[in-house]
């Protein structure tokens, strides 16, 4: 009697296969998820830095005055840059020198129709804006002339 070759061994090196192709591509998907989360876990820390910077720098200059050394006295570390006041974040958030920084809190203030006005942004490590703040309020009141 000729002997059957049993094809349990076959069937189940299939279904081992199809079931690794699952367990590859449900990793694949979670991977993706996890790093769209990161990525978007980063831009959430960036946007309430810079809106609670930008805040900051608008109650600063209100209520402080236009001139840096009045703008010292709330941002030490700032310095005037093209016409603006500035102050510089590295990766951690924290104030540093401007050749380390990552990201750029600028103040601009102009005065016209007795109304101080204030252009207040901050921006990334490659120039783009991450917040921008547009405030005004009438020249003589807070800490400006």
């Amino acid at each position: 009697m000729p002997t059957r070759k049993d094809a349990r061994p076959s069937l189940f090196l299939l279904e081992l296969i199809i079931a690794i192709l699952f367990f590859a591509l449900g990793s694949a998907v979670c991977a993706q998820a996890f790093a769209r989360a990161h990525t978007a876990g980063r831009q959430a820390r960036e946007l309430a830095f810079a809106s609670a910077a930008a805040a900051s720098a608008a109650d600063a200059v209100h209520y402080g005055g236009t001139a840096l050394e009045q703008f010292k006295a709330f941002f030490p570390q700032a310095y005037a840059q093209d016409g603006a006041l500035a102050v510089s974040y590295d990766a951690a958030l924290a104030p540093c020198a401007p050749e380390q920084g990552v990201y750029t809190l600028c103040v601009r203030t102009r005065q016209a129709d007795g109304a101080v006005f204030a252009d207040v942004s901050v921006s990334g490590q490659g120039g783009e804006a991450l917040y921008a703040l547009n405030v005004h309020w009438p020249a003589g009141q807070g800490g400006t002339p």
